[in-house]
């Protein structure tokens, strides 16, 4: 290479030393930018908090607001004892959790822990409660009169929710109400948020909850309850009650023949089902389909009046009441179900057993012989069961297969053994189906989807009777686990790897072996 070329060479690299010095200074520039903007934010949200700070100490001074020397004679008066109390129960252990989270304070923290021994308990908040309420309900007065000046949104909110529980919905409610007036009107409104947390909503709750157990027909109690959910929809406080309240309402519109009429679709409609035995086909079945998706369907005049009164005689000294399932192996009495009833076996009538079960096969398919004892109901005057699914959804809990070794509720069947003056019909809310008790009728449905997951439009209930009573009989079918599991396993394999939702294989595999080492098969391979 000559002289020249080696001259061009190095002023070439020179300059790109240069350059790349250059542009790793203005990289370094952008970085403290960064830097910078990021300490402003953080002085920024200082600032913010020494205002917030600041602002509650002047409110919490002003709610304080008494004299040293006329403090006896300050907490002399209920409502100011009771606003006192409720702000040392509720409001200053909110502050203690700030002051824990926030850095600095240490010296505070420290003060504050000693004086949180000193702080009220529940119970103080109840005396002093209750004794503004004994003002409230001896003189008989009103939350907005002048003598309750002194409560602030907040302890209205307290004393309302505090009756509410006590079943007194009346009073809780206009307490709610002038809280949540408090809070519009501008009594909050130049709080900070430190106070504003989830207020609002819990306000909207309380009060829903309050209108709701004076009047469960209140539209404006549901909208309030469906508002605060929308607004809070992972408080635990609010949302397992808030979802149980709001399926409520269909279910009461499906009870009063609220919901709309729909026009049948051509492929829902009646028919001839002679597709079972030899005896179906020389005496079909009449069948009704409401829906396919889920299926749905009515099978009339299925039962003689000789069996059904058979049913009715061989359990009526045996009824006791029913029981709900709430988790495994938790089952109780509750008001969500007020029927009675009684288990009809082979111990009972094995001839009429049979003939039952053999009508069933013919409806449905199922192998009766793995499928629950049938039950007889009975539901009083008044007698109901709210909205619940029949399923146990073993598709997404396999590790309680253990406790229903024969698999999920693939199908029910209702049968209705007289005709109810007036009430008692079944709700399948979701599905805006009602289907009234005819005597001798069978109602079916399918829990599962076809993959076996449970589907939740199958929610249904059953109306409170008016008049007379509601006698029926409960058949809860489980797959044949011999001749439907592998398959069904295996479409769920499938289904589930398409939604990235792929159960492992040593789970379908234990739970394979589990139910086959039940029916006495060898593991499939």
């Amino acid at each position: 290479m000559s002289g020249f070329g080696l001259k061009i060479v190095l002023f070439l690299l020179a300059q790109a030393a240069a350059l790349g010095l250059v542009w790793n200074q203005l990289e370094l520039e952008q970085t403290e930018q960064l830097l910078i903007e990021n300490l402003k934010k953080y002085l920024f949200e200082l600032r913010q908090r020494h205002q917030m700070i600041k602002k509650t100490l002047h409110q919490l001074r002003a709610e304080s607001g008494s004299d040293g020397q006329f403090f006896e004679i300050h907490l002399s008066v209920p409502q100011r004892a009771m606003a006192l109390i409720r702000r040392l129960h509720e409001d200053w252990p909110n502050w203690m959790v700030y002051l824990n989270a926030t850095e600095g304070g240490e010296g505070q923290i420290i003060v504050a822990k000693e004086l949180r021994q000193r702080l009220p308990k529940r119970e103080d908040f109840i005396q002093a409660a209750n004794d503004v309420h004994k003002l409230q309900i001896t003189y008989n007065l009103r939350p907005h009169d002048q003598y309750f000046r002194p409560l602030n949104s907040r302890d209205c909110l307290a004393l309302g929710t505090y009756l509410a529980h006590q079943k007194n919905h009346q009073d809780a409610e206009e307490w709610l109400k002038l809280s949540l007036k408090l809070y519009r009107a501008g009594e909050t409104k130049n709080r900070t948020s430190f106070y504003k947390d989830a207020q609002y909503e819990h306000l909207l709750y309380h009060l829903g909850v309050t209108k709701y157990a004076q009047n469960p027909s209140d539209g404006d109690a549901l909208k309030l309850i469906a508002k605060a959910y929308a607004l809070a929809p992972h408080d635990e406080q609010i949302v397992d009650h808030a979802q149980y309240m709001l399926e409520q309402r269909p279910y009461f519109d499906g009870c009063r023949g609220a919901f709309p009429t729909k026009s049948h679709h051509h492929s829902l409609h009646c028919r001839y089902y002679n597709k079972g035995s030899a005896f179906s086909r020389l005496a079909p079945l009449k069948l009704e389909i409401f829906s396919h998706d889920p299926y749905v369907g009515i099978y009339h005049d299925v039962l003689y009046d000789t069996e059904m009164q058979g049913l009715i005689d061989s359990t009526r000294r045996r009824m006791s009441r029913s029981m709900v399932q709430y988790e495994i192996r938790q089952i109780e009495i509750s008001e969500q179900r007020t029927s009675k009833e009684a288990p009809f076996t082979e111990k009972n009538d094995p001839q009429l057993l049979k003939r039952i079960y053999d009508r069933l096969k013919d409806m449905t398919g199922c192998d009766m012989l793995r499928s629950e004892h049938l039950s007889i109901l009975l539901y009083d005057q008044g007698g109901h069961h709210d909205p619940h699914v029949d399923y146990h959804d073993l598709y997404w809990h396999p590790q309680e297969y253990e406790y229903h070794p024969f698999g999920d509720r693939q199908a029910s069947v209702v049968f209705y053994l007289n005709d109810v003056e007036d009430g008692g019909e079944t709700v399948f809310p979701k599905l805006q189906l009602v289907i009234p008790p005819t005597k001798g009728s069978a109602l079916m449905w399918h829990n599962l989807r076809p993959w076996g997951e449970g589907d939740p439009r199958t929610q249904h209930a059953s109306c409170p009777v008016l008049s007379g009573y509601k006698q029926g009989k409960a058949a809860i079918l489980c797959p044949s686990v011999l001749t439907l599991l592998p398959s069904l396993v295996a479409i769920q394999w499938i289904l589930q790897g398409t939604r990235d939702l792929v159960t492992p294989k040593d789970v379908l595999s234990k739970r394979l072996k589990s139910l086959q080492s039940h029916m006495g098969h060898a593991p499939l391979q």
